[in-house]
């Protein structure tokens, strides 16, 4: 069966079929592969005079060109990282005043005291539940966190960005029938 030079797919093999190449960036001689030079151009690399480069899959998932959510994502635009170290800029702010308060089906008040708890351990019999006193009420309850109290605290080691991935060879076909426009 014959595809459109340019169409790119997963292949589960560890070569390239006939007629299609990996996705891992290569640069191509214009002269050689005038058709899928036609195509691709210089989007993904080389430069436009002797050599062009094929689209470069390797670690990297696909993603639509177009825009989406408010941003555009250019053809052959690449971005993203492996890895993400979080920093206290990446962290969600705490504004001062910000107070724990009692707000469960088992709450008497939605004002703690000194006999209520934010979290009650116990054991569950049934439909029953044991509470188990395990630590220490706030004497004060109504007084806020002090913002200088909670902190960030790390190594500064960068952390797995990646989704769970299964590793497939990109091909892109490099002899075929040219696509036409519609």
């Amino acid at each position: 069966m014959d595809e459109f030079i340019g169409i790119v797919k997963l292949f589960a093999g560890n070569f390239a079929p006939r007629g299609w190449m990996f996705c891992n960036g290569s640069l191509l001689s214009i002269s050689q592969n005038s058709a899928l030079f036609s195509i691709l151009g210089t989007t993904y690399g080389g430069d436009g005079i002797t050599t062009f480069a094929l689209p470069n899959l390797t670690g990297r998932m696909a993603i639509g060109a177009g825009t989406q959510s408010g941003k555009y994502y250019p053809l052959g635009i690449s971005g993203g990282s492996e890895q993400t170290t979080l920093l206290s800029q990446n962290m969600p702010s705490m504004g001062a005043g910000f107070q724990l308060k009692v707000a469960n089906k088992n709450a008497t008040t939605a004002t703690p005291s000194a006999t209520t708890s934010i979290g009650i351990t116990g054991t569950q019999n049934g439909r029953d539940f044991t509470a188990v006193p395990s630590f220490v009420d706030n004497a004060n309850p109504d007084t806020a966190i002090n913002p200088l109290s909670v902190s960030f605290t790390g190594q500064g080691i960068p952390i797995n960005n990646m989704p769970p991935y299964l590793g497939l060879n990109y091909i892109i076909c490099v002899e075929g029938i040219y696509p036409p426009r519609s």
